[in-house]
């Protein structure tokens, strides 16, 4: 007796390629050297806090915390620990209209364009200020 689904109704389900993340991006490109190595050296758990948003009609993921902890985990080839951003950064942005937000998010930069943390790449649709009218 056969109970149960039959497998064909779960053909390629398992083989589905897991969700599309949007392009995690920075504006940070200095590293401390002596820091990624000792974090590499001493963590078991690399947490980088990103920020998901649109900007310019596009999905991203923004690297607002944890740079060195990100390149201390690519260094060892190990997947690092994605979480959201803090408290007080949910309360700047949460005093902001969404246009604002989007402002505050191009226009506030490090030390560099934004740029692909996984190419190197500029992101050249956020390389121009945005003014909030």
């Amino acid at each position: 007796m056969n109970l149960g689904i039959q497998s064909h109704h779960f053909k390629g389900l398992l083989e589905a390629a897991p969700p599309q993340q949007p392009p995690l991006i920075s504006c940070q490109r200095y590293l401390n050297e002596a820091v990624v190595t000792r974090k590499a050296d001493t963590f078991h758990v690399f947490v980088v806090r990103v920020h998901e948003c649109t900007l310019r009609g596009k999905q991203y993921r923004v690297i607002i915390d944890g740079h060195h902890n990100y390149a201390a985990a690519k260094r060892l080839g190990v997947e690092p620990t994605f979480s959201g951003p803090g408290n007080k950064f949910l309360r700047i942005l949460g005093k902001m209209t969404p246009r604002q937000q989007e402002a505050f998010m191009i226009n506030n930069v490090t030390d560099c364009d934004h740029y692909d943390v996984e190419t190197g790449e500029t992101v050249t649709e956020l390389e121009a200020p945005m003014v909030v009218q």
